[in-house]
């Protein structure tokens, strides 16, 4: 495998194709992907997008090699790559195509000719002699992200293809030398955090990444004892299982937010180092490092990058921007170069032209004994904006829902609100969740809140709940529980909700493609036996063997000691 120069000097994005073409760009599924195949990928969709007049192109990449080399063509057609998801209809506005390499014209509200799905252009040598009529540059070109959006929709941030180039120099020079072999991550590529620390951060150093997003040790078993450099997010760090092997990292990179000591402390039993955190964000790129070796760690800004405070405000010099951007953080400078962060400022927003506290009501809401967890976000309701909550319930809470009902249980909180918050400031929806849900980055953003109130197909629970998961290459464990609102038991049947055996097999090919990161088409169903029925509230555990040289799944569902259904699906 390739492993770093000692050198600070990177290579440049636009120069990756011109790299030895049998140098290492990354693995999928363990298998090798060379320079030869970006450059004949580059080539195939550059030649399609010369014949489109459309500048403004979002990307939905499921695979990170499909990514990498869907961002260069773009880059080399002129064109401007939006990062995005494009099944947020909120978005829309902002693209003209989509370049994929899963999403359909079922899927999103586009015409054939605006959406060039990369699975289906023909894989051919010839593009290679399109190699010599690429641009020699294209540092000047523009990309666009997304914030994460805490209290509202997503911002676009435009950046620079130097920018982001001169934002790894930044990491480069306070890091050192990389000479890991390999950089894999649990996090999306198309969120700043991912396309800086696993796609960026790879190519500029000449350093293999994996394709699929990695979220659990045992994915991570099978490249070792390769040296790992591992990106992740508090909420992976979190859930890490000391009695599984040890895999020794080089480095972990942690952000998207706070991390608990008790986490940092797990992940050195784990992976034999301390995590690096790193604290910034879309707007600013990297800001500061530490490394939490104590429950107390300040942080240190990275090279080239200043703050400066003026009553109680705060705002960040960097090379990274044009211009003096405010932080909306609490921060306590202790010198020049460390400070320690102390939460976020208050989130402001506007109702009925009253500035109202986002974080104010949260406050109220946590305070609350029936209250574990509150977030509050904006709605658009009727041309008017009100206010919702979603609520993770205590044990106390739990029991006063079941006594009093969803309703009389929301007017409860109302009622105690009342005499604390402006009439305007109360939400008029609620929600109660188990936990908040999160996006790749383990962040939970405004649009994960928002979609808990949308009355859309998406919102109906067609999927169990996971209590556990144990997975490696080539098989996995699930404890489930299965939730007895589950879309499947209206009307199946009336008398007795039953679980459908269809559903059973869509289970296991959803779980196929979320743990193997394999995109299962079924071909035939070899043999499945129902022997007892799945009810509403059962606890069961899945169990999932991938054959790969018959390239068939194996699967048995068990309650309590008893096989509910068990056979084999032919991909």
């Amino acid at each position: 495998m390739v492993i770093a120069q000692e050198t600070s000097s990177i290579m440049p994005l636009s120069k990756q194709i011109l790299r030895n073409n049998r140098d290492i760009i990354a693995f999928r599924h363990h298998q090798v992907l060379y320079v030869n195949d970006l450059k004949r990928q580059v080539c195939q969709i550059y030649r399609q997008l010369q014949l489109s007049p459309v500048t403004h192109w979002a990307m939905a990449m499921e695979d990170s090699f499909n990514f990498v080399a869907g961002l260069l063509a773009l880059f080399y057609a002129g064109k401007h790559p939006i990062l995005l998801n494009p099944l947020y209809t909120e978005l829309a506005p902002h693209y003209q195509a989509i370049l994929t390499d899963h999403l359909t014209t079922d899927q999103v509200k586009l015409s054939d000719k605006n959406i060039i799905n990369i699975a289906q252009l023909a894989n051919n040598d010839r593009y290679i002699e399109s190699e010599q009529q690429l641009p020699s540059d294209f540092q000047s070109h523009q990309l666009t992200l997304f914030t994460s959006g805490s209290t509202g929709l997503p911002k676009p941030i435009t950046k620079t293809v130097t920018q982001l180039e001169q934002e790894i120099s930044i990491i480069n020079d306070y890091f050192g030398v990389f000479s890991a072999q390999l950089i894999t991550a649990s996090v999306s590529h198309e969120h700043m955090y991912g396309l800086t620390f696993k796609i960026m951060l790879a190519l500029t150093n000449q350093l293999p990444f994996v394709c699929e997003n990695i979220r659990y040790q045992e994915q991570l078993l099978g490249y070792y004892p390769n040296q790992i450099i591992y990106i992740t997010t508090p909420s992976i760090l979190k859930m890490l299982d000391s009695n599984i092997e040890k895999i020794v990292c080089q480095k972990v990179i942690s952000a998207g937010g706070p991390l608990p000591y008790q986490a940092a402390k797990l992940c050195l039993a784990c992976f034999d180092t301390l995590p690096n955190e790193i604290y910034g964000s879309t707007e600013t790129g990297i800001i500061a490092t530490r490394i939490p070796d104590n429950s107390n760690v300040p942080w240190q800004l990275f090279p080239k990058i200043k703050l400066q405070i003026e009553n109680d405000n705060v705002s960040l010099h960097s090379p990274l921007i044009h211009h003096l951007e405010p932080l909306n953080d609490r921060i306590n400078l202790i010198d020049d170069k460390h400070f320690y962060l102390n939460g976020r400022s208050d989130k402001i927003v506007k109702i009925s032209e009253k500035r109202v506290s986002l974080t104010y009501i949260e406050q109220q809401l946590n305070q609350l004994p029936e209250i574990t967890h509150a977030s509050v976000i904006t709605l658009e309701q009727k041309n008017r904006t009100i206010l919702a909550a979603v609520l993770i319930l205590s044990d106390l809470g739990h029991q006063q829902l079941q006594q009093m009902g969803h309703w009389h249980l929301t007017q409860h909180f109302r009622h105690l609100l009342k005499n604390k918050i402006a009439r305007v400031a109360i939400p008029k929806k609620w929600r109660f969740v188990k936990q908040f849900p999160v996006n790749d980055q383990g962040k939970t953003s405004y649009l994960e809140l928002k979609t808990l109130f949308d009355n859309s197909k998406t919102m109906i629970k067609k999927l169990p709940i996971e209590k556990n998961i144990s997975v490696n290459e080539t098989s996995a464990t699930l404890d489930l529980y299965i939730p007895d609102d589950l879309f499947w038991f209206k009307g199946h049947f009336p008398t007795q909700p039953l679980l459908p055996g269809v559903v059973q097999l869509d289970w296991v090919v959803h779980y196929c493609e979320k743990l193997f990161a394999i995109k299962p088409t079924i071909e035939a169903i070899d043999i499945v036996k129902f022997q007892m029925p799945i009810l509403p509230n059962d606890n069961l555990v899945l169990q999932i063997n991938w054959l790969q040289e018959s390239n068939k799944l194996q699967f048995t569902y068990t309650v309590g000691n008893k096989i509910a259904s068990t056979g084999k699906i032919k991909l």
